[in-house]
């Protein structure tokens, strides 16, 4: 049963942070933070289930996430930085995964509420 209910919170804060990104026409919406978090959550959780160390396939899952966001990251010819945002909220979805995974739902959901927070109101200290 806890399964069901780490895969349904994973969902949830899937579709909201994806939703923010997709709404605002970011490289990433809905599909890909999902997954993001998916991904993250499934390695955690089969570590919990056969035992041993969870921290050691955390620690590989960060160095997994790290390729893809500096795949995400790109610099114009200028020194424009583009995508930088968006690969670390890729990397912290990665971390969230992990709670859910490690089935820290309040700490997931604490950790969702403030990447909302800084993904919605911060933008608005960031307008030039």
């Amino acid at each position: 049963m806890e399964l069901i209910v780490n895969l349904i919170l994973l969902l949830v804060i899937g579709y909201i942070i994806g939703s923010e990104r997709q709404s605002n026409h970011k490289s990433i919406g809905i599909r890909s933070t999902t997954l993001v978090l998916l991904g993250s959550f499934i390695y955690t959780y089969i570590s919990t289930v056969i035992g041993g160390d969870p921290s050691r396939i955390i620690a590989q899952i960060v160095t997994g996430v790290g390729f893809i966001g500096a795949g995400i990251i790109f610099k114009d010819g200028t020194h424009n930085i583009g995508n930088l945002t968006t690969a670390i909220l890729v990397w912290t979805l990665s971390a969230i995964g992990c709670l859910i995974g490690l089935s820290l739902q309040i700490e997931a959901i604490g950790a969702s509420v403030v990447v909302m927070m800084v993904l919605s109101v911060y933008k608005y200290f960031n307008k030039k």
